[in-house]
């Protein structure tokens, strides 16, 4: 916005000065000088409103990206709770919603990102797809440890993720990361 103000006072006092030192004569120079006002009027108009609408599709794919990164946190943190839990229905539920997370991720507009969201975005697919590439296998009988070690070792980088890119997770899901529990009411190993 400061750019766009200072291109139009340049214009201004460009057109003060000419217009000071070249001043219209008659009607037909009048009508010129009116004119070309209008159509500056309009070109400035036209760039302020491109101007904006940028700002707001970045806005637009920044909010879009850390939705992406808040749902996969959430879904991690449940798969991580079924693991504990050992609980085949829970699991496979979060699983398909981990499915389709990654299929809101592809959605995200790279090129509209900045340079940190775009890691985020792009470090977060990979990890979703390594998931799904891992949880692929597993029964209900499986290695449900091994599962839960996996999802905690992801969990904090998706976290350091959103609050690297200005959206820290909330504190008061099933794990803070300062190593208490807080899920179903237990608090530090009680």
């Amino acid at each position: 916005m400061r750019k766009f103000g200072a291109a139009v006072a340049a214009v201004t006092v460009g057109l003060v000065v000419v217009g000071w030192f070249n001043r219209p004569a008659t009607s037909t120079e009048w009508a010129a000088w009116i004119q070309t006002l209008g159509v500056l009027a309009a070109i400035l108009w036209a760039l302020r409103l491109q101007a904006l609408a940028s700002t707001q599709s970045l806005r637009q794919a920044g909010q879009v990206a850390a939705i992406f990164a808040t749902n996969m946190h959430w879904v991690f943190r449940e798969l991580n709770d079924a693991c504990g839990k050992r609980s085949w229905p829970d699991y496979t539920v979060h699983r398909r919603i981990l499915d389709e997370i990654l299929a809101q991720g592809r959605e995200v507009t790279l090129q509209l990102l900045d340079g940190r969201s775009l890691a985020m975005v792009s470090s977060l697919r990979a990890i979703a797809v390594e998931a799904l590439e891992m949880t692929a296998p597993h029964t209900e009988g499986g290695n449900w440890s091994h599962l839960q070690l996996y999802f905690d070792k992801r969990l904090p980088s998706i976290a350091a993720w959103l609050s690297a890119t200005g959206h820290p997770p909330e504190s008061s899901g099933p794990t803070d990361y300062v190593g208490l529990r807080t899920s179903y009411g237990q608090l530090g190993g009680r």
